[in-house]
C-alpha cells in the first residue's frame, strides 16, 4: 500500500496557507448566533418575572435604607420571585442574556413591563390623593 505524502508543516508558506484557510472558517463559526438556550423561559413568562422583579426593586429600595441590607433583602426576594414562576437561577440568567443579544425581543417585554407599572400606578393615584384629604 503506498503511503499518501502530505507537506510536512515547517514550510512557512503552508503554514500561512492554511492559516489563511482556516481563520475565515473561526471567525465564521464563532460570530454565529448560538439561537436560543434550551432552558428560555418564554416571553410571556420572562415579563411576568420581570414585573415582579422591578415591583421588589422598589419596595425593598422603600423599606431598607441601608445598602447592605437592601441588597440582602432583595437577593433573597429574587430567590422568592424565581421559586414563585419555578425557574432557576440559571434559567432566569441564560434568557436574560439571550433577551439582551436581541434588543427587539426585550423592547418587547419592557413594553408590557412599563405598561403594567404605569396602570398600578394609575389605580394607586386616586387612592392615594383620597387618603391624603381625608386624612387633613
Amino acid at each position: 500500500m503506498q503511503r499518501l505524502k502530505l507537506p510536512k508543516l515547517t514550510n512557512n508558506r503552508v503554514k500561512k496557507q492554511l492559516c489563511l484557510l482556516l481563520l475565515p472558517l473561526v471567525v465564521f463559526a464563532c460570530s454565529q448566533d448560538s439561537g436560543k438556550p434550551a432552558d428560555l423561559i418564554p416571553e410571556e413568562k420572562m415579563t411576568r418575572i420581570m414585573l415582579d422583579i422591578h415591583l421588589t426593586e422598589a419596595a425593598v429600595g422603600r423599606t431598607h435604607r441601608d445598602v447592605d441590607t437592601s441588597r440582602v433583602a432583595y437577593r433573597e426576594a429574587h430567590k422568592l420571585i424565581l421559586k414563585r414562576h419555578a425557574v432557576s437561577d440559571s434559567a432566569f440568567k441564560h434568557s436574560y442574556d439571550y433577551y439582551l443579544a436581541h434588543p427587539e425581543k426585550m423592547d418587547k417585554i419592557y413594553e408590557v413591563v412599563l405598561d403594567s407599572l404605569s396602570i398600578r400606578e394609575a389605580k394607586l393615584t386616586p387612592k392615594l390623593a383620597q387618603d391624603s384629604v381625608t386624612a387633613i
